[in-house]
């Protein structure tokens, strides 16, 4: 047996004991917030198994199973944790707003008033109309509109220059 292998088995036997130990978190728990760590440390355990013996054998096949593993982990985690979030952690009741996962402030009155006091007093009335048409909004004003071509400048007006050139880019006749 060489000292990799040797190696190799070592942490192997340590994962076995750190198994164990998670195994029993999982059967005792008390919570069930325990049992869903232990569970997910068992497939973090698992997957360090698995790179062991990769290790060891030098197989390609339990390189995509890994990632599945950790993968599937990872999303029993975030889906145990919102389910978690969701329930008021003073009563254990639902939330007042079920759509959104409790947090450390209140809920923003702003955007979940109360229909019993109708709206926010700060609020003003609601005159947020548009400036009107005729007022110049860039500082500068509008080319004219050629007559003969509605919503085409006037020719002489803006844009018949051009685009600007660079001094060193040719002209037509300077290729």
């Amino acid at each position: 047996m060489s000292t990799f292998e040797l190696v190799l088995m070592v942490f192997a036997v340590i994962l076995a004991a750190a198994a164990l130990g998670v195994v029993y978190r999982m059967i005792v728990g008390p919570t069930i917030l325990d049992r869903a760590l232990a569970s997910d440390s068992l497939v973090t355990l698992v997957v360090m198994g698995m790179a062991l013996y990769v290790a060891q054998t030098g197989t390609a096949w339990a390189g995509p199973a890994m990632l599945g593993l950790t993968g599937l982990a990872f999303i029993g985690t975030v889906t145990f944790a919102r389910f978690v979030a969701r329930e008021d952690s003073r009563q254990g009741i639902q939330s007042h707003y079920a759509a959104e996962p409790a947090t450390e402030t209140a809920p923003h009155e702003a955007i979940h008033p109360d229909p019993a006091t109708g709206p926010i007093p700060e609020d003003g009335p609601d005159d947020h109309s548009a400036p009107p048409p005729q007022e110049d909004l860039w500082g500068a004003a509008d080319p004219p509109e050629d007559p003969e071509r509605p919503g085409e400048p006037d020719p002489s007006g803006f844009g018949i220059e051009g685009p600007p050139r660079w001094p060193e880019e040719p002209t037509e006749g300077e290729r």
